[in-house]
């Protein structure tokens, strides 16, 4: 099956962003919506480089495991997700959800590398939003992480071998979501696995199908 992605170009108050739209009627809830952010060697203005590695890259190759609206906003050159870059992906979110009519239940969050820090960043602010998230080699002030995160549905991966962010970062938070009571918490350590944990993490068909499975309580 053939892949395309919509290109968008930035807005005054948007990220340029790719979008994948299923093929066929959604269902009558709406269509799940996925937001990926990307790691900081695609960050740009071009709106594409951020498809060329981790989900978007597994997309294309087995759509038919992501039955959803998947949003792929791109980073500006030299900054990061945090601050207003960070919210201007919380926008794009709301932009989609009323253009698309998206289930407001089944919104979904993910990330690698740099964007693994920024969807544990942008859960905290928004907790009550999510249905389910999925960081990848990233990291967070793991007090906000107890504190915030006590009920949302995450999975978390990273590599044994990883230099870049070390995989302490991540039993860190994994400590974090127990003592803040979390029973809804995955943690998916590779041995002998590097920085790239995405290749392994989004290749497994088992996180496209515990993602859509989860649904916003409350």
């Amino acid at each position: 099956m053939s892949v395309r992605f919509r290109y968008r170009k930035a807005a005054f108050d948007t990220l340029p962003y790719a979008l994948y739209v299923p093929g066929g009627s959604p269902p009558k809830e709406g269509w799940p919506l996925v937001v990926f952010l990307h790691g900081s060697g695609e960050r740009g203005c071009d709106g594409r480089k951020q498809t060329t590695v981790g989900l978007p890259k597994y997309l294309k190759q087995h759509p038919e495991r992501w039955p959803g609206i998947v949003a792929m906003p791109q980073c500006p050159e030299g900054l990061r997700w945090e601050g207003f870059v960070l919210e201007s992906v919380y926008r794009l979110i709301g932009r989609l959800e009323r253009e698309f009519g998206t289930d407001p239940d089944r919104l979904y969050l993910t990330g690698l590398s740099m964007g693994g820090h920024g969807t544990w960043n942008l859960a905290c602010f928004y907790p009550d939003r999510f249905a389910a998230i999925a960081p990848m080699c990233g990291a967070a002030d793991p007090f906000r992480v107890m504190f915030s995160l006590q009920h949302l549905p995450v999975w978390n991966f990273h590599g044994t071998d990883d230099e870049v962010v070390p995989v302490e970062f991540s039993r860190v938070l994994r400590r974090a979501l127990e003592k803040g009571g979390n029973k809804v918490h995955r943690f998916t350590e590779y041995d002998n696995v590097g920085h790239a944990v995405w290749d392994r993490g989004y290749a497994d068909e088992e996180l496209p199908r515990w993602l859509f499975a989860q649904r916003r309580k409350g």
